[in-house]
């Protein structure tokens, strides 16, 4: 009996652990597939074909019936080089409205007197004189005589206005205290600070600004916590350098560094989402001008706490666009810069020919083949 029951036992915790008849071959789990990252064939977007004008750093925002603004940087008159930000509306059907200059370099002698660039628009409120704002615009400017750049911002409640309001002074300024030009040996000078991109974070005037920084401590993005719901009273945290843990250059192993990024989050997801210029950039004329850009992503609250590694999405290459200079980039976002699905972003860049097709004279600037693409990731699923 003890032998007869002793079976049964063995039999019954045989058979329960094991889904296969005697026999039968266990079955093999494979393992899951890693999803293929690719992007969608690169589309023309905009530019002054046919001229002697750029256009350049663009600042996209979708809107809910997928109606985008798009605001960029452009020279208004034939051959000379002075920066302007310019805006389109691209409809849902995909017509435009014609480019517009919608700010401006100040009068004379203002900080803002030379180039007006880099845009990064956003929604929010912004009380300034007794009037709310409901979308600010920082940009980059400069002044005649200087090499430097400092960030400013001008407000609208229409983001199709034919022009905006300007703050009177830099919001952020250089960060060396002497007049005049930083100079860092070599002949060289310190770049300032500019590219500003902006995130809110509650969706009213509190933001997360990063900009980069080129003084005689190097370049560098920094980011702050800045509150802009009071013009009279505005505030900007204390400037932290970036994690650039896991970025890597062109030779996809070295360290990279970081500037001219733009950025973009999904709170839900607790995700913050970079695209930036993969150096260094290559020796050939416009040797100014990146060959590659890469859109990374890590969690919002290791960016905030300066800890964490960026992880790569995609590199966007010559190979994908057909143009060697790949540059000055943007990701699609909401009005408040934020992404509906950051693991396939879609993000508009700008593009250049180079040298021999390009020489730096007269209309044979490689600035004259500033063009905007755009195009989206795609995960195989």
């Amino acid at each position: 009996m003890t032998k007869y029951l002793l079976g049964l036992i063995s039999l019954w915790l045989m058979c329960s652990c094991s889904d296969t008849a005697p026999g039968e071959t266990p079955p093999i789990d494979l393992p899951t597939p890693t999803p293929t990252v690719t992007i969608t064939k690169p589309e023309f977007v905009f530019g002054f074909q046919g001229q002697s004008k750029y256009s350049y750093c663009p600042s996209a925002l979708k809107q809910a019936d997928g109606t985008v603004h798009l605001y960029f940087c452009g020279n208004p008159e034939n051959l000379i080089m002075v920066d302007n930000i310019f805006h389109i509306k691209i409809n849902p059907d995909g017509t435009q409205t014609a480019a517009k200059s919608v700010l401006q370099p100040g009068v004379s002698g203002s900080w803002d007197d030379h180039h007006t660039c880099d845009p990064s628009v956003i929604e929010g409120s912004f009380t300034w004189k007794n009037t709310t704002y409901k979308y600010a615009i920082f940009f980059l400017s400069n002044m005649y005589g200087v090499y430097y750049n400092e960030i400013g911002v001008a407000f609208s409640n229409d983001l199709d206005a034919d022009s905006w309001v300007k703050y009177p002074q830099q919001i952020v300024k250089k960060t060396w205290s002497s007049e005049g030009d930083q100079e860092i040996g070599g002949g060289g000078k310190s770049w300032g600070v500019g590219q500003p991109s902006v995130v809110s974070l509650d969706g009213k005037g509190k933001l997360l600004l990063t900009y980069t920084v080129g003084d005689i401590g190097g370049t560098r993005i920094v980011w702050a916590e800045a509150d802009f719901s009071n013009m009279d009273t505005y505030s900007i945290s204390t400037p932290q350098t970036i994690v650039q843990t896991g970025l890597k250059a062109i030779d996809n192993q070295s360290r990279d560094y970081t500037c001219n990024s733009e950025f973009a989050i999904d709170k839900d997801a607790d995700k913050i989402i970079m695209i930036r210029p993969v150096q260094p950039m290559p020796s050939d004329y416009p040797n100014y001008l990146n060959s590659s850009l890469e859109i990374d992503y890590m969690n919002l609250s290791d960016f905030t706490n300066q800890r964490g590694n960026w992880t790569p999405i995609y590199r966007i290459t010559p190979d994908d666009t057909g143009y060697p200079r790949n540059h000055n980039a943007t990701l699609l976002r909401d009005n408040f810069g934020h992404l509906q699905d950051w693991e396939e972003p879609e993000f508009y860049f700008t593009v250049s020919k180079a040298a021999p097709d390009v020489q730096p004279s007269g209309s044979s600037h490689a600035e004259w083949t500033y063009h905007i693409w755009k195009s989206k990731v795609v995960k195989s699923k």
